[in-house]
């Protein structure tokens, strides 16, 4: 590849929940709760985020990954239809270069007893910069952290109101 090149790659992943797609999407919405869940790895936390969840609103963050390296991903939001879909276009830099760029269509459905995610992301790698199963991971892991994080919020919930019942 040459140094102006650009790769083109996409991946679909699907996850099942034990709650509404009401309850999923305001994981994504509400800017502490995303947070929490959405760092693409375990190594790789925030030391800067910021947050405007609406259409034309944008999503900031950065971090320093244990090499040093000075991680910046930009993303804004195209669509939003609430409890439904939310559409982002996102670039990624390591210490100020660009590296990928990115459209991604995550949508939510309600299930009998939950709900379904599907997220597809479109990539376009830049200059020879290729890691599409490095990113596919890092992407199954924040979706792993937000069903967890969904599950238990519903089941501390639960208990909450078990406990307020009994009283």
């Amino acid at each position: 590849m040459t140094a102006t090149s650009a790769a083109h790659t996409s991946f679909v992943l699907d996850r099942r929940f034990k709650a509404s797609a009401a309850r999923v999407f305001a994981a994504w919405a509400d800017p502490a709760t995303k947070l929490r869940w959405s760092d693409c790895h375990a190594e790789t936390n925030a030391a800067e985020f910021s947050m405007d969840f609406r259409p034309g609103g944008f999503e900031l963050y950065r971090s320093r990954l244990p090499d040093g390296t000075q991680l910046a991903v930009d993303k804004v939001f195209l669509d939003i239809v609430p409890n439904a879909r939310i559409v982002f276009a996102y670039s990624m830099a390591a210490n100020g270069k660009a590296f990928s760029a990115s459209l991604v269509t995550v949508e939510f459905s309600d299930t009998p007893g939950g709900s379904t995610l599907k997220l597809t992301e479109q990539l376009a790698y830049l200059d020879g910069h290729m890691d599409i199963e490095q990113r596919r991971r890092g992407t199954e892991e924040g979706l792993d952290r937000l069903l967890l994080d969904v599950h238990v919020t519903v089941e501390v919930g639960e208990l909450l109101g078990q406990l307020q019942r009994r009283a």
